[in-house]
């Protein structure tokens, strides 16, 4: 994972999953017996002896953590049979405008002066916040401009913290997206149905459910590229070549921001564009950028 923050949040929107409901509802029924049982108890107790009573209520007790045992363990395995495709089926997402050009990871013109580098994971929340929120501003205003060119880098952490291979084959599916000049649209549809960290919400399958309605043209080919894993090797170089460990991570010309917040980087990008900023737009600057420092970037326990 990648922040203190909770991670299980649907990106789709404000819904309770079944499976919480259903979760809520199992420790009602738990605490419900459990005070039924410490209830017989006290009442069979109640005739003066306190033997009985102190046998009633142990017998109680452990009723009661059998239920509750009981009821945990059926919520998890409700969960884990549930398919995330059925919490948050994939949906369409526009964050990046098609009017500018790209190349493969590389958004805006190859030729502009100024670079921001983006290192991120696609399993990521706070990653998917700076990709839904924040780069469409700076895309806006910088890229779309010709100021400066956006690089996206694969930085994947996360299934070292929670297990499985989500973040590694999301990032696969997206260079086989790039493969057939997709990336970015691709990229928009992958944080746009990001789930709970080692949900499944990447899994192969539904990595190809988003392709298909993404308009990957070739999905027979993009397909076989999931299943190999073509790309995998060169990510993980990717990542380990970074040398950065949390996500993510924002550099601009060469120099690693303190935080991923519009305000920080509209500051580093003015600064290198020899833009002074007013005394308002220092001040707002300022106050963007200070929240960022209360959340550790997404490599903390994700």
């Amino acid at each position: 994972m990648t922040s203190n923050r909770p991670s299980g949040r649907p990106s789709s929107g404000g819904s309770v999953p079944p499976t919480s409901r259903r979760s809520a509802r199992q420790q009602r029924l738990a605490a419900r017996e459990a005070n039924r049982a410490l209830a017989r108890a006290g009442t069979r107790g109640s005739s003066g002896s306190n033997g009985p009573l102190m046998m009633y209520t142990i017998i109680a007790v452990a009723i009661a953590a059998i239920v509750i045992a009981g009821a945990f363990i059926l919520t998890n395995q409700g969960k884990a049979k549930q398919p995330p495709g059925a919490l948050n089926a994939p949906v369409g997402s526009a964050l990046t405008p098609k009017s500018i050009p790209a190349s493969g990871p590389t958004l805006g013109n190859a030729d502009a002066k100024h670079t921001i580098d983006v290192y991120s994971d696609f399993q990521c929340p706070y990653c998917r916040d700076f990709a839904v929120d924040t780069e469409p501003q700076v895309v806006a205003n910088y890229v779309a401009t010709g100021k400066a060119k956006l690089v996206w880098h694969d930085l994947v952490i996360i299934d070292k913290l929670v297990g499985g291979t989500e973040s590694l084959d999301a990032a696969n599916a997206a260079r086989c997206a790039s493969d057939q000049g997709m990336f970015w649209p691709y990229h928009d549809w992958l944080y746009t149905n990001q789930y709970s960290e080692g949900s499944g919400a990447f899994s192969k399958d539904r990595l190809k459910s988003i392709a298909k309605l993404a308009g990957i043209p070739d999905l027979n080919k993009f397909n076989s590229c999931v299943d190999a894993g073509t790309h995998n090797s060169d990510i993980t170089d990717q990542s380990a070549a970074s040398g950065y460990s949390s996500t993510p991570t924002i550099v601009v010309d060469g120099t690693v921001l303190s935080g991923f917040d519009y305000g920080t980087i509209q500051s580093a990008l003015d600064k290198a564009l020899g833009i002074t900023p007013s005394p308002s737009a220092g001040a707002s600057a300022s106050a963007s950028s200070a929240p960022s420092a209360t959340p550790a970037p997404s490599a903390s326990p994700s």
